[in-house]
């Protein structure tokens, strides 16, 4: 049960930074954060990562339903093996940001980000991502790291 609420903790969390930064942050406003190593903006993402697909919306959003049920029936069949710890935990994480990341495309219709980190190179600092993508990226890694042998 502990590794559903890693899921849900997640997502929850990455839901609610996202409403504060929709409440409380302005569209093309930057605030610095963390001695200004980090910055808190409010950017939109119709596509996927990196803004892929921008222009088809809708088919990220079905691409990433279709993607989300595959990893809920993966999540099911892991969660009933003994053990598997680091693996379970790295799949919930990436299940939290992922539900976190599909719940804004399909009720908002794009993906709210809004996390960037400052640095001289201006592309860099353009990226914005949200807490959901952190979450996947974590969670990938460690559940790959986890399986290996």
């Amino acid at each position: 049960m502990i590794f559903c609420t890693i899921a849900a903790a997640s997502a929850a969390l990455d839901l609610g930074i996202k409403q504060y930064v929709l409440d409380n942050v302005t569209d093309g406003e930057d605030r610095e954060l963390a001695g200004g190593r980090l910055v808190l903006r409010r950017v939109y993402n119709r596509g996927a990562a990196f803004n892929l697909l921008e222009k088809s919306p809708q088919f990220v959003t079905k691409l990433s339903a279709w993607l989300g049920a595959v990893l809920l029936v993966r999540d099911v069949f892991l969660m009933r093996k003994k053990g598997h710890t680091a693996e379970k935990t790295g799949m919930m994480l990436l299940t939290g940001g992922a539900l976190s990341n599909l719940y804004d495309r399909v009720v908002r219709g794009k993906v709210v980000d809004y996390l960037a980190v400052k640095s001289r190179w201006k592309r860099l600092s353009r990226l914005t991502f949200n807490l959901g993508d952190v979450c996947i990226a974590a969670g990938a890694l460690l559940a790959a790291l986890s399986r290996r042998k």
